[in-house]
């Protein structure tokens, strides 16, 4: 009798090269190997998002959508995807619908062929839309589930979450992700099955961070619980703050009696392409992490975490980092739990930057954090402290932007604002706008 076969999903170019080396990855890295990572034998290939874009726009001077054509012809075979989120396309900020549908539609013309998609506060009317466009182009779509640990996020609550997004029309696949790297494998055993049971039927995958060094135990039991798609990174860029190494979990597969149907070799290539590359270029190369409680309590991910120190650095704070991770925790729990992935970790970590050395809490804050108590990022899982609440909103910065909302426009209304360019161009200019083209967005969009 075969064994089951348990499949990876490859987020070396993705997700674990953006919690490494904060999306600097070049494209030139990435292609003379692409051919051999086209044999590996992946289920998909994760590739950058919308932030991606930006990153790769600003700091490396490349067109993401030049990348994913590339890709998509030295990766015949295999499935890329990408990513896109209910709030916006590519930055922080609340954007029109319409932008998010043009960057999906130039996606899949591109080559990407599946989206990762996540709502993390409830913001389905959006989502359902959004979904419906990815699935109008031929697109495979993973509902994302973003792990969080509060006392509101339940099993039960992660089940009805699940629920929602099985329901809507074209959800092809069910995905959990861990960015704090806060699951635990006790937690995986009850997690796992009631997300599951409430998948109607589709397939489950599960997405960890190695933050607290957890990760690769999570993945033994959720293989153990029938769970049969994982994500991870070859070795050079797994670990850390990454993702468990996927030689290390077809290791661990195999002692569980699971097969796969990975290309062993052309993975070891693939794994030693990376490492000799990152050598040469001096870039990170990831290792395990100590088990630390304190991570537990302000569950910043990795990349957040390097941001706050570079910003206490600039300001020869260094020695409040503590003050300030013990203020992210509270600030997380006025904001209602919300879930400590973009943008959400961004707006708690900045709020509890500013409220230690901003001489009390709440007095500065940012356009970002007044929206999301107007709720225009949606809905938080948990209660908001009205006296919080109250605070922020009293400001004038609030009271200006309670005046706001995102203006329904159509993918036409973007075109005019630069009839010259072609829609991938007028996107990456969205994305990182200035000058009178800025202006002009603003007004577009009611600012």
């Amino acid at each position: 009798m075969s064994k089951p076969t348990i499949q990876y999903v490859d987020q070396t170019i993705r997700d674990a090269q953006q919690s490494l080396w904060g999306f600097r990855m070049p494209t030139d890295m990435i292609s003379s190997i692409a051919p051999v990572m086209d044999r590996v034998g992946y289920e998909a290939i994760g590739v950058n998002g919308g932030r991606g874009a930006v990153v790769a726009a600003k700091y490396l001077k490349e067109n993401l959508f030049e990348r994913f054509r590339l890709l998509s012809r030295l990766m015949p075979g295999s499935i890329l995807r990408s990513s896109f989120t209910a709030w916006a396309a590519f930055g922080f900020d609340v954007e029109p619908v319409a932008v998010t549908e043009l960057w999906i539609r130039r996606a899949v013309a591109s080559g990407v062929k599946s989206f990762w998609i996540c709502d993390y506060q409830n913001m389905m009317d959006r989502l359902n839309y959004l979904v419906g466009v990815a699935k109008e182009e031929g697109a495979q779509v993973v509902g994302g589930l973003m792990y969080a640990l509060s006392p509101v996020h339940t099993d039960e609550l992660f089940a009805e979450k699940t629920r929602k997004l099985a329901e809507l029309d074209g959800i092809d696949i069910i995905q959990l992700e861990d960015a704090s790297g806060v699951l635990t494998p006790e937690r995986t055993k009850t997690l796992m099955p009631a997300i599951a049971a409430a998948s109607k039927g589709k397939p489950v995958e599960l997405h960890c961070h190695c933050n607290v060094g957890l990760a690769a135990q999570c993945y033994v039991e959720a293989m153990k619980l029938g769970i049969k798609t994982l994500h991870t990174a070859v070795s050079p860029l797994a670990n850390d703050t990454s993702l468990p190494s996927i030689e290390n979990t077809i290791d661990n597969a195999r002692c569980l009696g699971f097969s796969s149907n990975i290309d062993e070799e052309a993975l070891k290539t693939v794994s030693e392409h990376f490492r000799k590359i990152a050598q040469e270029r001096g870039m990170r190369i990831g290792v395990p992490l100590e088990y630390n409680l304190w991570k537990f309590q302000h569950q910043l991910p990795g990349g957040m975490m390097g941001t706050l120190r570079n910003q206490l650095a600039e300001i020869k704070r260094e020695k409040r980092l503590d003050e300030v991770l013990e203020e992210v925790a509270r600030v997380r729990e006025d904001f209602g739990y919300p879930v400590m992935a973009t943008p959400y970790s961004q707006f708690v970590g900045v709020q509890a930057l500013f409220n230690v050395i901003g001489g009390g809490r709440y007095n500065v804050v940012s356009d970002e954090v007044a929206m999301y108590m107007l709720g225009l990022y949606g809905e938080a899982d948990g209660p908001i402290n009205q006296d919080a609440k109250d605070k922020i909103l009293n400001s004038a910065k609030a009271k200006k932007l309670a005046k706001w909302r995102p203006t329904e426009i159509t993918i036409e209304d973007l075109r005019k604002l630069e009839p010259g360019l072609d829609d991938d161009e007028l996107l990456l200019r969205i994305a990182h706008p200035d000058g009178a083209f800025k202006e002009r967005l603003n007004i577009l969009f009611g600012r």
